[in-house]
C-alpha cells in the first residue's frame, strides 16, 4: 500500500477553501483503502496561524479514517533553538548563507513547522503532498527533500493576482517538485514560468448529491426575506474577497430597486488587515442594515439552502486560485458574478454561465447585478449552464480519480529508481 503523507498549514476543525480541499482528497483516499496522514499545524483558526499560538488540539486523531499529526506552529523545542541562533551576534547572516534571503523569509514566518524536516525523514513515505503555498510548511518538505528523496506534490493554490505569488522561493519549490497540480490552465502556465517540470491541471471539486436536498424557501422564511431579490456572498469576510466592492455597489442597486436583500453568509475575518469590511458594515445607514441578512455561522446542511434563497451569487475576489463557491452557487443553478482576474476567468465563462467585472469597479458590479435580476431567463439559462459545466467537469470523484493516479505513476517510479539505486551498488 502507498504510504500518503498529506501536508497543510491548517485542517480540522479549521474550516475554508484549502481545508476542504485537503479534506475531501484525504478522506477519497481513505475511502479506497489508502494510508493517508495529514500534518498540520496545532491550530484552532487563522488568527492562531498567523501567530503562531498553540491552539491545544490533539497531538494524534483519527478523523473521518485519515490519521492527523499537529505540530505545535511555534516550531516546538527546533523552533525555540532557532530563535536562540538569530539571536546571537551573525546568527542571522550565517542563516542566510545557508538558506538564501527567500529561505529566511519562510523561515521567520508562521507556522514554524519545523518538527515536519526529522518527521519526514523517519517516516520514509513513498508519497508526500504539500498545499497551500502562501504558508511555510512546504519549505520544511521541501528542506526535507534534499536530505532524503522522496517524491514531491504540490497542490500551490496560487491566487496569482496577488502580490505573495511574486516570492522568489516559488522558483525553487516549483523545481524541486515531482508534479504540481494546478486549479486552472492560468496557473498551470504560471507554474511553469516559474521552474515547475511536471504540471497537471485539476481544479476542485464537489459533491452534487449534497446538494440535492436544499430549501430556499425555508431560509427565506426564517430570516423574513419573502419574495424580495436576493443578491449573495458566500464566504470568509476578507478584503481580498471583494466584499466592500460589493457593498459599495449594493447602494447604487438600492437606489435602483429598495426592495433587493444583500445576503452575506460566512465567518468575519479576524486578521487586522480585513478589519476594513467590519467598518464599512458599521458605516451602514439603519435603512440599509434593514435590507442586510448576516450569517456568520451556519451548519452545513445549511449550505445548499442558502445558495438556493439566492437569485445570483456575487464573489469579486482577487483572493482565489479557483473559486469552489462558484460551483456550490451552480449546483443550485444560480447565475454568478466574479472578478475578472486570470484565474477566474478560466472558472467563469462570461456571458454563458456566469458575468466578470474589475475589482475595482463596483459601479460595473452593480450595472451586471442589476443586468441580471431585470432578466429572469437569462439568468435561469446561466444558472442551467453552470450547473451543467459543474457536473461534467467538476467533482470530487473525478479529482481523485486523478490524484490515485498521479501518486500511483510517481511512487511507482520513485520505487524503481531505489531498486535500480540498490542494484547499482
Amino acid at each position: 500500500m502507498i504510504k500518503i503523507l498529506h501536508l497543510s498549514p491548517t485542517y480540522l476543525p479549521v474550516f475554508g477553501g484549502a481545508e476542504l480541499h485537503m479534506k475531501e482528497l484525504s478522506e477519497g483516499l481513505v475511502s479506497r483503502g489508502y494510508d493517508v496522514t495529514v500534518l498540520t499545524a496545532n491550530v484552532r483558526n487563522s488568527s492562531e496561524l498567523y501567530r503562531g499560538i498553540h491552539g491545544g488540539l490533539a497531538d494524534n486523531e483519527i478523523i473521518n479514517g485519515v490519521r492527523v499529526v499537529r505540530f505545535d506552529p511555534g516550531g516546538g523545542v527546533l523552533g525555540a533553538g532557532l530563535r536562540r541562533l538569530l539571536k546571537f551576534p551573525g546568527g542571522w547572516r550565517s542563516l542566510r548563507t545557508i538558506f538564501g534571503e527567500d529561505g529566511m523569509e519562510m523561515l521567520g514566518s508562521y507556522p514554524r513547522m519545523i518538527q515536519v524536516i526529522p518527521y519526514l525523514l523517519r517516516a520514509r513515505p513513498d508519497v508526500v503532498m504539500a498545499m497551500n503555498w502562501y504558508w511555510a510548511p512546504v519549505y520544511y518538505a521541501y528542506l526535507a527533500k534534499q536530505l532524503r528523496s522522496f517524491p514531491l506534490i504540490g497542490i500551490p493554490q496560487f491566487h496569482t493576482a496577488e502580490q505573495w505569488c511574486s516570492r522568489k522561493i516559488y522558483h525553487r519549490l516549483l523545481s524541486s517538485a515531482t508534479a504540481v497540480i494546478a486549479n486552472t490552465a492560468h496557473e498551470a502556465q504560471f507554474m511553469r514560468e516559474h521552474g515547475a517540470g511536471r504540471v497537471e491541471v485539476g481544479g476542485v471539486g464537489i459533491y452534487p448529491e449534497t446538494f440535492m436536498s436544499r430549501d430556499g424557501a425555508a431560509i427565506r422564511a426564517r430570516y423574513g426575506i419573502g419574495h424580495a431579490p436576493v443578491v449573495g456572498f458566500v464566504g470568509r469576510q476578507g478584503v481580498n474577497k471583494g466584499i466592500l466592492q460589493l457593498l459599495d455597489a449594493m447602494k447604487i442597486v438600492w437606489r435602483w430597486n429598495p426592495d433587493v436583500r444583500l445576503l452575506i453568509a460566512g465567518h468575519r475575518s479576524a486578521d487586522q488587515q480585513d478589519r476594513a469590511v467590519q467598518v464599512a458594515l458599521d458605516h451602514l445607514t439603519a435603512t440599509e442594515r434593514a435590507r442586510l441578512i448576516q450569517i456568520s455561522q451556519f451548519e452545513d446542511a445549511d449550505k445548499p439552502s442558502i445558495y438556493d434563497a439566492l437569485d445570483v451569487f456575487v464573489l469579486p475576489s482577487i483572493g482565489e486560485s479557483f473559486g469552489l463557491a462558484y460551483l456550490e452557487a451552480w449546483l443550485c443553478k444560480k447565475p454568478v458574478i466574479g472578478a475578472r482576474i486570470p484565474s477566474t476567468q478560466c472558472v467563469i465563462e462570461e456571458g454563458v454561465d456566469g458575468l466578470l467585472v474589475e475589482h475595482a469597479r463596483p459601479d460595473e458590479l452593480a450595472e451586471h447585478v442589476i443586468g441580471i435580476l431585470s432578466d429572469k431567463d437569462k439568468a435561469y439559462k446561466m444558472g442551467v449552464a453552470g450547473y451543467n459545466k459543474t457536473i461534467s467537469r467538476y467533482t470530487w470523484h473525478k479529482l481523485i480519480d486523478q490524484l490515485e493516479t498521479l501518486y500511483g505513476d510517481v511512487a511507482g517510479a520513485n520505487r524503481s529508481g531505489s531498486c535500480r539505486q540498490a542494484e547499482a551498488v
